[in-house]
């Protein structure tokens, strides 16, 4: 008797169930998820950053060779990254600043950039903040004691989003 009383409820919850997106559907959030290349363009500056399933990655701006933080130009970044919460990860990127205000370019030290990642549901865009700290020469960028020269955020990715490169 019992059993009868709780067959409508049984039937309510099994419906209401397979109502719900399948675990499937939805992403989940691993390395293989969140690697690949995106692009944020903005209207006096793009850049390009790819994100590899080992947890490396690396960023190209288009004004590494014109002009900075600091005023400095700077290589190419490279770096690591890791999951940080649902379709959120953190990277620490390095690069290398020269200063071209000589009359041969001279390193001017190395910048570590922090950067957070919140993904889109979809996984399809990104919207990025950052904070960067640029160290002279001879500094141990990685000892918290360490004076940064200069010091920067990525305001500028404000309202625009890492879009992926979509494949074909």
């Amino acid at each position: 008797m019992k059993i009868m009383h709780l067959l409508p409820a049984l039937i309510a919850f099994a419906l209401g169930a397979s109502l719900l997106p399948a675990a499937a559907d939805a992403p989940a959030g691993g390395a293989d998820d969140f690697a690949g290349t995106y692009l944020a363009s903005l209207p006096t500056r793009a850049e390009i950053l790819q994100l590899h399933a080992d947890g490396t990655a690396s960023i190209t701006l288009s004004d590494e060779v014109t002009a900075g933080a600091g005023g400095f130009t700077f290589s190419d970044s490279f770096g690591s990254w890791k999951v940080a919460g649902p379709r959120r990860l953190t990277a620490r990127f390095l690069n290398l600043n020269f200063d071209v205000t000589q009359p041969a370019a001279t390193f001017s030290g190395t910048a570590v950039v922090d950067y957070t990642y919140q993904f889109s549901a979809n996984l399809r865009t990104i919207a990025a903040s950052c904070r960067g700290r640029i160290f002279p020469p001879g500094a141990d960028p990685f000892d918290p004691r360490s004076i940064p020269v200069v010091e920067f955020d990525c305001s500028y990715l404000s309202g625009h989003p890492y879009q992926r490169m979509p494949l074909g």
